[in-house]
């Protein structure tokens, strides 16, 4: 297992995806320093902290680098050779979401330290107050990139797997929405993200925990629905 996640990271970093989605997400210091003193009333804009950046990393691009990265092995035919060397399929996709967010969490965190370097002096950081919040954004993304990885997984294939991560948690919200109202239900308070909505509304360490176990709970769900999909699947 170890080995096969040594070699999937060596994938990542030697892999033009990871550089073209750091660049990517990287625009956004640029251009919020850019804009900020451009600006005259530059004194009265507020500036961006840690987890502000870090709880909108639930992003159109995150997706896309956890979608191609798990289809990557589909596309280029070699999944059947990782197979072929003695890992199973459960190993597979476990290294998958572990380098996932090893990936990712690379990424937010080159460009939290461009962050500080721009705003050094001007208010980036970390404020203890925010603790609760950060913890609450790195769980929601953890449990989001196993969903996405998951439905890489199920799907093989990059463009179908990334409209389907783009529209599938909207969908299912809007839907569970549908049957509360229509048949008085309260479903949507069981969707994964409503824990962290009520967290939201409320940051106290009560509503942390709740939203966590949400997380958590969807986190387990989506890695069974994977292994039992992909046990069951031949791999080509």
């Amino acid at each position: 297992m170890g080995k096969l996640i040594k070699s999937q990271l060596r994938l990542v970093f030697h892999n033009k995806l990871f550089y073209i989605c750091l660049a990517l997400i990287a625009l956004d210091p640029i251009m919020s320093f850019t804009g900020i003193f451009s600006s005259a009333t530059k004194n009265s804009l507020v500036f961006p902290s840690i987890v502000t950046f870090i709880g909108g990393q639930v992003s159109t691009i995150s997706l896309i680098f956890v979608v191609i990265f798990c289809c990557y092995d589909f596309s280029d035919g070699t999944t059947k050779n990782i197979i072929g060397r003695g890992y199973t399929k459960t190993q597979l996709l476990l290294s998958k979401y572990i380098v996932s967010l090893i990936g990712l969490f690379a990424i937010y965190a080159i460009v939290c330290v461009l962050y500080f370097i721009l705003f050094i002096k001007n208010g980036f950081g970390f404020q203890s107050n925010l603790v609760y919040p950060l913890i609450d954004s790195l769980v929601g993304i953890v449990a989001y990139t196993v969903l996405y990885g998951t439905i890489a997984f199920l799907i093989e294939k990059n463009g179908y797997g990334i409209v389907a991560c783009l529209f599938l948690p909207t969908i299912i919200s809007i839907g569970l929405g549908i049957i509360d109202s229509k048949l008085k239900w309260n479903l949507s308070d069981f969707w994964m993200n409503a824990g962290s909505i009520k967290f939201t509304t409320n940051p106290t360490l009560g509503n942390l925990s709740i939203s966590i176990l949400y997380y958590v709970v969807y986190i387990v769900i989506f890695i069974i629905v994977g292994t039992q999909v992909l046990k069951n699947r031949e791999i080509k």
